[in-house]
């Protein structure tokens, strides 16, 4: 199992930078532009002339239930969106999806994939994401701040109609199966695999 999550980790590595050297090639877009309900038929990899990690990531924290559609009951604390942050040398890799298949993949270093839930695999590789989160709601505290992870480090950040919530762990206890956010990680990374597969490139 050990060597299934070292493997797991150079995998999603190499898509890193994968997606960091292929969106370097696209044309600029304009910031308004980056939303997660894109009318595109397919998730662009795309990056703007000015590094947007940090409004999009800003703004994937502030997605209400409201605006995704949908209704929460209020008698229970329900998870309806994750961003999984994962610090990689000096960038930084955000996973975010939510419980109606929206899918994206913001990148510290510029460029990303955005408006992949409109596929039928990645929707239900996120929605399996966000579906697991709740189980991991007893581990996390509230989280105060949404600051970003260290290197080799990764944040689980739970969103949910009474707030938001966060998990960290080490990627070295990740690796050597002694971690307890393991599986969560690794419906992260096979929310990133979709991604791949679908942008096709």
């Amino acid at each position: 199992m050990k060597m299934t999550i070292k493997i797991s980790r150079v995998i999603l590595a190499i898509g890193l930078i994968y997606y960091i050297s292929g969106c370097k090639n696209k044309s600029a877009v304009n910031n308004n532009q980056l939303t997660s309900t894109q009318d595109s038929s397919k998730p662009k990899a795309q990056e703007s002339e000015e590094n947007a990690f940090g409004d999009l990531r800003k703004i994937a924290f502030t997605v209400t239930p409201e605006q995704l559609g949908i209704s929460l009951p209020t008698n229970k604390t329900v998870v309806y969106g994750t961003i999984m942050d994962w610090g990689m040398n000096d960038a930084t890799a955000s996973i975010v999806t939510y419980n109606t298949g929206d899918a994206s993949l913001y990148l510290s270093s510029g460029g990303g994939v955005i408006g992949g839930g409109q596929h039928q695999n990645v929707s239900s590789a996120a929605k399996n994401f966000v579906s697991l989160a709740q189980t991991f709601l007893e581990n996390t505290t509230k989280a105060e701040k949404t600051t970003l992870p260290s290197t080799d480090e990764v944040n689980f950040y739970l969103l949910t109609n009474k707030g938001i919530y966060v998990g960290m762990e080490q990627m070295k206890n990740i690796e050597n199966n002694s971690s307890p956010w393991l599986k969560l990680f690794e419906e992260g990374n096979n929310v990133l695999a979709e991604l791949r597969k679908t942008n096709g490139e």
